[in-house]
């Protein structure tokens, strides 16, 4: 098989990623049509830029890697170049040749956008503008929205969202259970009943570390000598399910690490913008998903007392009917820490 088409044949197909494998091939039949038929598309039939986001492990790298090799290999003739944030700022002898490469590339991904530098907006200002000019197909990819990079100026975001966005979202629990079927079916291996669905309600919710759990499934029935049972495989995962459990601390540092705040911060009296929606989110989260009072709960977040606690968690309540960024911020925290 292709290796594109092997790329995207591996895809597990589940609701949270659905859109995006729709995109990409979408995207794929775009960039080849245009190709083999010389035609220039109206710009309501581009998807252009494509721009993917969502948590570390989702598969966005894995299915721009796809899209480049499919690309390719239906039209032998056009050239990919995949790039990363830091290709724009590294100072190393590869990253000339890297964006020399990719200004006359058919095809161009730059991954990891929230990780630009400041110095690095403007090259990926003047390659995303030249590249639209001549109808070069464009894909990004970050951990959040364009509308939640709030490092980066508004000359860069605005061009950014100008096309398709596309979230992907950690696996559900009923999502992870079909994902590891799918990997064990593979893997030709046979396991025990119940076995799947401890992993599925225990194991993180991205494709790498549910890979993870299977490799090392793998290994405890070679170890066993056949099929292990939920208790044999409860001993040696239990470890992970433990760090997996909802705390304070640990919703803090995700909270943080989504905004890209300083989870101290969020302890602090800090009354910024950029910290008191993280705050917020945090406190929401930490009365939804722990058993502490108010009290405790504000008590964590810098000494305050219940009853901010309490209009915080309204606030979000009433904010996530409207605001879908952040809905789907808090969706996706949810998935990361249960």
């Amino acid at each position: 098989m292709p290796k594109g088409v092997e790329h995207l044949a591996q895809w597990a197909s589940l609701p949270e990623n659905r859109s995006a494998r729709t995109a990409v091939e979408r995207v794929a039949d775009c960039v080849v049509g245009r190709q083999l038929r010389s035609l220039t598309l109206p710009a309501r039939l581009t998807v252009n830029p494509l721009f993917l986001h969502g948590p570390a492990g989702v598969g966005k790298t894995h299915l721009v890697a796809g899209l480049a090799a499919r690309v390719v290999e239906r039209c032998p003739g056009l050239s990919a170049v995949i790039l990363t944030a830091g290709d724009f700022d590294r100072d190393h002898a590869e990253s000339p040749a890297d964006l020399a490469a990719a200004r006359q590339a058919d095809f161009v991904a730059v991954e990891d956008v929230h990780r630009l530098s400041a110095g690095a907006v403007e090259p990926v200002v003047q390659l995303l503008d030249r590249s639209l000019a001549r109808q070069v197909q464009l894909v990004f990819t970050a951990a959040v929205g364009p509308a939640l990079l709030e490092r980066l100026p508004a000359r860069l975001t605005s061009r950014l969202a100008s096309g398709l966005i596309v979230g992907i979202e950690s696996l559900s629990p009923a999502s992870r259970l079909l994902f590891l079927q799918d990997r064990v079916a593979r893997r030709g291996m046979k396991v025990e009943p119940g076995v799947l669905e401890w992993l599925a309600e225990r194991v993180g919710g991205s494709g790498r570390q549910l890979e993870g759990a299977v490799v090392r499934l793998e290994a405890l029935t070679r170890l066993h000598g056949g099929s292990p049972g939920v208790e044999i495989v409860a001993e040696s995962f239990r470890a992970d399910a433990d760090t997996r459990r909802a705390t304070v601390e640990r919703i803090a540092q995700g909270v943080g690490r989504y905004f890209r705040v300083e989870p101290r911060r969020l302890q602090e009296r800090d009354r910024s913008r950029q910290a008191i929606l993280p705050r917020q989110v945090g406190m929401y989260l930490a009365r939804r998903l722990t058993d502490l009072s108010l009290d405790q709960i504000g008590a964590y977040f810098g000494g305050r007392d219940h009853s901010t606690v309490l209009h915080a968690c309204r606030k979000v309540e009433l904010a996530l009917s409207a605001d879908l960024a952040l809905s789907g911020a808090v969706r996706q925290l949810q998935a990361d820490l249960v």
